[in-house]
């Protein structure tokens, strides 16, 4: 039996993330689904609470962005924290509360791989913000060669073999993952272990940072991000 598992990530509760979770579970009745967030936040009942001792840190890098509140760059570790805490898992999907959709994930995902992301950077250009901001701030660190990206940190899958070794390695060498934007981190990790692939040819049309995306025709299927 294949055991599937969504992680809704969140950090906050209202009407509006209990909907979003009720129908992420109706839509998928052939995944588990665990709501995840960081420690310190109002978390959904039954919540996976991960604590990021163990893992890198951002908080040099996240001095240099327009955010300040580090949790942002970090939302990766919960797939190795949801994997760690629930390893009896097949398959791993993160799925970001500001994620919408009217279709299953199998439905509209290739779930057949071992990885699939969404804007994927193979290798990530060295003029990038985040991997400039990587190397400036890791000068002694030449252990990559390149950095990979794997999308915004929605809509990401990884079998148990690849999210396992992610975590392993992630957690015991994590003074190499220091000051990595999680999609860059993630991309990066998955590239040592298996190619890196789109779970949808056309995904930037879906998942993107652009706000044109808000303008959703819901009678068509959709699998949408961002929704702020």
């Amino acid at each position: 039996m294949n055991k599937k598992l969504i992680l809704f990530s969140h950090h906050y509760v209202d009407d509006i993330i209990v909907e979003r979770f009720d129908n992420l579970k109706n839509l998928n009745p052939n995944w588990d689904i665990l709501p995840i967030g960081f420690c310190g936040y109002n978390l959904l009942p039954n919540s996976i609470v991960t604590y990021k001792e163990k893992y890198p840190t951002n908080h040099e890098l996240i001095k240099f962005s327009h955010v300040s509140n580090v949790d942002w760059a970090d939302p990766d570790l919960f797939l190795y924290d949801g994997y760690l805490q629930k390893s009896n898992y097949d398959s791993y999907f993160l799925y970001e509360y500001d994620t919408i959709c009217n279709v299953p994930i199998d439905y509209f995902f290739k779930t057949n791989l071992d990885f699939f992301g969404n804007y994927i950077s193979d290798p990530a250009p060295e003029d990038w913000w985040w991997v400039e901001k990587y190397r400036q701030l890791n000068v002694y660190n030449i252990h990559f060669k390149y950095l990979f990206g794997y999308g915004a940190s929605t809509c990401v899958y990884m079998t148990n073999d690849i999210i396992s070794k992610c975590a392993k390695e992630v957690i015991e060498n994590k003074h190499l993952y220091n000051n990595m934007l999680s999609e860059v981190r993630g991309g990066t990790l998955v590239s040592q272990f298996t190619e890196l692939k789109k779970g949808k040819e056309d995904i930037e049309n879906y998942i993107s940072w652009k706000t044109d995306l808000l303008n959703i025709d819901k009678t068509k299927d959709y699998f949408y991000h961002p929704i702020k």
